[in-house]
């Protein structure tokens, strides 16, 4: 008869361990990064508004976007996206166009309310809208330009209606704090006696200060967008040059964006501080033969001022800056990445318009993409 042995099962306590009574173990975050885009001077000239007019639809006056249409894709993949509106914007329906001269030489202009919209749909987040022509219309044109972009949710910095929304120049871009300043270092017209409708950058002074207090209210990267008085250039101008030292030995700036020249200048780094010197036109009606001095190729031409910021060690960022070649197309006024545009299905035409450009910017700027 077989017999049926029973084994007892032994009960294995683990010990209670009170998790309250163990010190918290405290991961650290991960590293933070944001690209950026800042593109030239924008013109609604004549050949843009003729172009943007053929675009349009029934009942509309304007329609932008098409000209922008060959790197939306490009300047809506940037975590921020910046344009530079050199002229006020009009309220709807305003009439574009010249409204006289200003007293210091130079033509009094509004560009159309549908270039905020058009701009909107090329990608863009946010216009900084300090320049020589900010005040070209006074306080309206002040208030019609930001009302225009607020209508379509872009951001804006350089010009103000209060003097609270002066202050407006921190947002947050992938969970990092940037401060975006702008500033005019001239003007068409008498500035106005409220010095926070228009960011004047009198000295470098002005400016280190307002960086200082953007830091002090928590800004992790600071970018500072400046429009430049002295045109066609190739080479800063020995003064803007000067300014950029004193500016970049006053205070801790990350990125520096110059608008004004009309024409692409060289990528430098000044006192650690990266400089896009000049980074021309994005769109104008410039570069047209027998219009005077603007009839210069060299306008057709711009950069998209791109960046990387890194984070490499908590609140302490990295610039990895990588300029892209812009060409506006003289006679549809379509703006084209060569480095994209080349490789497409392109006219003839515009193939050498594209190549010909290539060939004035890289004995400028030899890293351009």
């Amino acid at each position: 008869m077989a017999t049926t042995v029973v084994v007892a099962a032994t009960a294995i306590t683990q010990p209670v361990i009170d998790s309250a009574a163990l010190p918290a173990k405290r991961l650290a975050p991960p590293l933070r990064s944001f690209s950026l885009i800042a593109t030239g001077d924008i013109l609604t000239e004549s050949p843009v508004n003729f172009n943007a007019a053929l675009a349009a639809g029934p009942g509309e006056r304007f329609d932008y976007a098409p000209l922008f249409a060959p790197i939306t894709e490009m300047i809506a993949s940037a975590d921020i996206s910046i344009c530079h509106m050199e002229m006020p914007i009009g309220g709807p329906g305003e009439r574009p166009g010249v409204y006289g001269r200003s007293p210091f030489g130079g033509n009094l202009i509004l560009a159309p309310h549908e270039i905020a919209s058009g701009l909107q749909r090329a990608g863009f987040d946010r216009c900084s809208t300090a320049s020589n022509h900010s005040y070209d219309l006074g306080g309206s044109g002040i208030a019609s330009t930001l009302a225009a972009l607020d209508s379509v949710g872009m951001t804006h910095v350089g010009t103000a209606r209060s003097q609270s929304e002066s202050d407006g120049a921190i947002v947050t871009v992938n969970g990092v704090r940037l401060a975006h300043l702008s500033y005019t270092r001239y003007s068409n017209t008498v500035l106005p006696s409220d010095p926070w409708r228009v960011n004047f950058a009198a000295t470098p002074a002005r400016v280190a200060s307002d960086v200082t207090a953007a830091r002090a209210a928590g800004a992790e990267v600071v970018v500072v967008s400046l429009h430049l008085s002295k045109e066609l250039s190739p080479t800063p101008a020995p003064d803007d040059r000067q300014f950029v030292a004193d500016l970049t030995a006053l205070s801790r700036i990350d990125l520096i964006v110059e608008h004004g020249p009309h024409v692409i200048q060289p990528v430098e780094r000044v006192n650690g501080t990266w400089v896009y010197w000049s980074i021309g036109n994005f769109i104008s009606g410039m570069g047209i033969p027998s219009v005077g001095r603007y009839a210069d190729l060299r306008t057709l031409d711009g950069l998209a001022a791109t960046a990387r910021f890194t984070e490499t060690a908590p609140g302490t960022f990295t610039v990895e800056p990588w300029p892209v070649l812009l060409c506006v197309e003289p006679f549809t006024r379509r703006v084209y990445a060569p480095i994209d545009a080349l490789g497409g299905q392109l006219s003839p035409l515009i193939r050498s318009e594209l190549e010909a450009c290539l060939r004035r910017s890289t004995p400028v700027v030899p890293d351009v993409h």
